[in-house]
């Protein structure tokens, strides 16, 4: 079940990570700078993606029984959605940082492992392809939930287990505090955003019990919340970055979460309930919006140094070169798609269907 306003969501998200590195790319290339730290509530595009993820992941199995079959099943397509993209990109800078490591974001950090890069295992420096530290949290909730998905518990015991998971893993978290450089695994395992993940698939839950029937106050709520979280994440109000018990991860979380997990619920309960949907060219770049955080770093860092050859004195030209940067950045986004993503999944998606359509379901294993 494909639900447009959702697909919107993912369009926003992604543009909201993009106008955050943008940012950086002005700061580096232009003369002169029209943004600033304001652009930090891009980050709130991240925290919208955990939540949608978590909403679909319980969207899409809502009619499983559970067995190896569905978690198969369920892996397979996340799996085949997440790594050929992920590989083609990651290779894509590989050259760029052997032959000319300063021009890579983290391409002169201390521990370099392509290996676990490609593999998307956890380490101590984020992934050369920086992007690919929000992929290592996806496929972490995706393993875990498929794991779940090989017990036939049926949908509705689903929910109390996957917030007994979350709940002791953030606790330990909070007690054990690990940090990312010594043990990397120890603090994925243990991470506040998976708190997002867990907000999403609630959300999910809910809006099929109520069938949308709080739709619009919950978008009235999430837009307030929206706008509060912010205002307070670009303040600092909570202190994220006074190396206090408040860290920037746990703060974006209390800041962020309820805004994604609100918005959520109520642009997918506004399409079921009221049929108030959007259409055309957002819901597009909301299927590219995939190939669009993970093309943009490499994109937007190439216009940029182009941009640098020619950039002149004065905010003119920051003006004409940051939207134009973001339109190119939305087209190799859509060629990522439209030549790469699509077929690829489109395959998957037949092979998988002839790999598992030979396992019996799992009401015939019961």
């Amino acid at each position: 079940m494909k639900l447009n306003n959702l697909q919107v969501l993912r369009a926003i998200a992604a543009y909201m990570v993009l106008l955050a590195h943008i940012e950086d790319i002005e700061a580096k290339r232009g003369i002169g700078h029209i943004l600033g730290r304001w652009t930090d509530i891009g980050d709130w595009g991240v925290d919208l993606f955990f939540v949608l993820s978590g909403f679909v992941m319980v969207l899409v199995s809502h009619h499983t029984l559970g067995g190896l079959r569905d978690a198969g099943k369920f892996l397979w397509s996340r799996v085949t959605r997440i790594y050929p993209l992920w590989w083609l990109c990651l290779s894509a800078l590989v050259p760029i940082w052997l032959f000319r490591p300063q021009l890579v974001y983290g391409g002169t950090q201390q521990e370099i492992s392509l290996l676990k890069d490609y593999l998307l295992i956890p380490k101590s420096e984020s992934p050369l392809l920086q992007t690919g530290w929000t992929l290592i949290h996806e496929m972490y909730f995706y393993i875990f939930f498929a794991a779940l998905l090989m017990i036939p518990l049926g949908e509705r015991r689903r929910l109390p287990i996957l917030i007994l998971w979350g709940t002791v893993a953030v606790s330990l978290g909070l007690i054990l505090n690990p940090s990312r450089g010594e043990e990397p695994v120890l603090r994925l395992l243990t991470h506040p955003m998976l708190l997002e993940f867990l907000a999403g698939a609630a959300a999910a839950f809910l809006w099929r019990s109520t069938r949308g029937a709080l739709g619009v106050p919950a978008l009235a709520v999430g837009a307030a919340a929206l706008i509060i979280g912010m205002t307070l994440y670009v303040n600092g109000a909570l202190g994220a970055d006074s190396g206090g018990f408040i860290t920037h991860d746990r703060a974006r979380v209390i800041l962020f979460l309820p805004s994604a997990a609100l918005l959520t619920y109520g642009a997918a309960s506004i399409e079921l309930r009221q049929d108030w949907k959007l259409t055309g060219l957002p819901v597009s770049i909301g299927d590219w919006s995939y190939s669009l955080y993970l093309t943009h770093m490499l994109s937007a860092n190439f216009f940029g140094l182009v941009w640098g050859k020619v950039a002149m004195p004065g905010l003119l030209d920051n003006a004409i070169a940051l939207p134009a940067i973001m339109l190119g950045c939305t087209l190799v986004a859509w060629a990522s798609f439209t030549l790469f993503e699509q077929p690829v999944t489109g395959q998957s998606k037949k092979l998988g269907q002839r790999i598992f359509g030979r396992l019996r379901p799992a009401a015939a294993q019961v």
